[in-house]
């Protein structure tokens, strides 16, 4: 009897030493989460390095050692992070195979596990490895489902699993064939509801999850209010972190609230952290952006020639190049003008900005700019600079010089948004139609866009039928610029 109690009493001893350890090492992992998400990466390394030191049979020190390497890497895209983050994520996978070995019912070691394929995923795909960051999803989603199974309670393991099924989700139907040979299936919405769960119930993923969140809220379902909320709650508690704040940036766009933008992006650019030079790079973008729509076209230039001579990839080089010649022409520069018109094909044409950069720049490359085509589009720059009776007394105005059919067709559609924006919507509909009833086939984005407008008008006077007639013949347009904007646009709507 007395050697059965001496036994239960090491098995109590053990098992509680073990539980203190887990409880230690997480605890020790949110500390370096925390400094991560305060761009403290050195602090953060030393924080990882002391869990690899003090547990060096644990998988849980050298993954998240190798995050900050992704972190790095998906902002420089330099091969020596990718390395480093490879090497050290290959220590932790074999790690967690030896640790599953001894203990399979380990719900944490399952959840980092699957975390760790999910980081390898994102990795391989922005290294262009697809194939590679299929199955890495994969394994992901195996090894976070049993960590659930293990543990119903292990909330982060829903980041995981709701980025898997909203990236799955995503993919147009026609190709979701072939991933279902493969066993890869995935539904957005699910993915949504697991995201926000790991946000709201989440321990090691509560920050990231909230992130991706504020990330599908401002992209996807164009709730710009829920997309701020869950970013100004980020920035509060982690203000130096540059990707919140860059998010917020873009985010106050979006919202029309240009000067608050500003003040977010001039303190990204003043920043001194040398690991996020793409994020520098995107910011001088977006303040090119931000005194663009201002119709500062002086100040805008100085941001755009930064972003084009500082950044190596083509994307968004075309609507760069294309926005610089407009601010050259109309600051009576039209030997500049011509020079970034002629730059603007060499964006990614995967893109919608730089498709449509493209085919205005061969057009403005060979003509200089109308003056009626100018006042249109300061007009749209007041809309948005958030100033919708100011853009809307301006365009009418405007109207009684215009003399083409597609400049009438664009003036009527941006007038149409400004009273939407303002809440007007008897009006919005009332000048939509207008633009309907003018040849807008050189602008061919006219049409699908106003029959969204109209659609969202409708549904705001309660008329859903009308609403899905418009919805209906909007989604039947084809081949015109931002068309993947528009599909998401329509894809967002809520007829409930």
């Amino acid at each position: 009897m007395k050697i059965k109690l001496i036994f239960l009493s090491l098995f109590v001893i053990i098992t509680n030493t073990f539980v203190i350890a887990q409880s230690d090492i997480e605890k020790d992992v949110l500390k370096g989460l925390d400094y991560c998400y305060n761009f403290k990466w050195n602090r953060a390394d030393e924080e990882f390095q002391k869990l690899i030191d003090k547990y060096p049979d644990d998988m849980r020190g050298y993954h998240y050692k190798s995050t900050i390497s992704l972190w790095y890497y998906l902002s420089s895209k330099n091969n020596d992070d990718y390395q480093n983050f490879v090497k050290y994520s290959d220590i932790a996978i074999d790690k967690a195979v030896i640790q599953l070995d001894s203990d399979p019912n380990s719900d944490i070691i399952n959840y980092t596990l699957g975390t760790a394929y999910s980081s390898r995923a994102i990795v391989f795909a922005k290294a262009g490895n697809y194939l590679n960051a299929a199955w890495a999803s994969k394994k992901s989603e195996n090894y976070l489902n049993e960590s659930l199974k293990l543990n119903p309670k292990r909330a982060d393991a829903y980041l995981g699993l709701g980025l898997f099924n909203f990236a799955v989700g995503q993919i147009p139907s026609a190709y979701k064939w072939a991933l279902s040979l493969a066993g890869i299936k995935g539904n957005k919405e699910q993915g949504i509801q697991y995201i926000r769960k790991a946000a709201s119930e989440g321990y090691l993923s509560k920050t990231e999850a909230s992130y991706y969140l504020s990330q599908i809220y401002s992209e996807v379902i164009n709730n710009y209010d829920a997309a701020a909320t869950c970013l100004r709650q980020l920035n509060k508690k982690y203000p130096d972190n540059l990707l919140f704040n860059y998010s917020m940036g873009v985010l106050e766009i979006k919202r029309k609230n240009l000067p608050q933008a500003e003040k977010i992006i001039s303190r990204i650019l003043r920043t001194e952290e040398f690991n996020f030079k793409e994020l520098i790079y995107f910011s001088n973008f977006l303040m090119g952006d931000i005194y663009y729509k201002e119709n500062k076209f002086d100040e805008a230039k100085e941001y755009y020639l930064k972003f084009l001579n500082s950044y190596n990839q083509k994307d968004y080089k075309g609507i760069a190049s294309y926005r610089l010649g407009i601010c050259y022409e109309l600051t009576n520069d039209r030997n500049n003008a011509v020079m970034y018109f002629n730059k603007t094909g060499k964006g990614n044409m995967d893109l919608d900005d730089d498709i449509y950069a493209k085919r205005k720049g061969e057009i403005f490359a060979k003509r200089t700019i109308a003056s009626t085509e100018v006042e249109v589009l300061k007009g749209a720059n007041i809309i948005e600079q958030g100033h919708f009776k100011e853009a809307i007394d301006k365009l009418i105005d405007d109207l009684n010089q215009i003399k083409s059919d597609r400049l009438k067709a664009e003036a009527n559609y941006y007038i149409s948004t400004a009273f939407f924006y303002k809440g007007d919507y008897d009006n919005s509909i009332k000048f939509a139609n207008l633009s309907k009833g003018y040849n807008s086939s050189e602008e061919n984005w006219i049409k699908p866009f106003t029959d969204y407008y109209l659609a969202q008008s409708m549904l705001k006077l309660n008329k859903k039928e009308d609403a899905l007639k418009m919805i209906d013949e909007a989604s039947d347009f084809n081949n015109y610029d931002y068309q993947n904007k528009l599909k998401n646009l329509i894809s967002a709507i809520n007829i409930h």
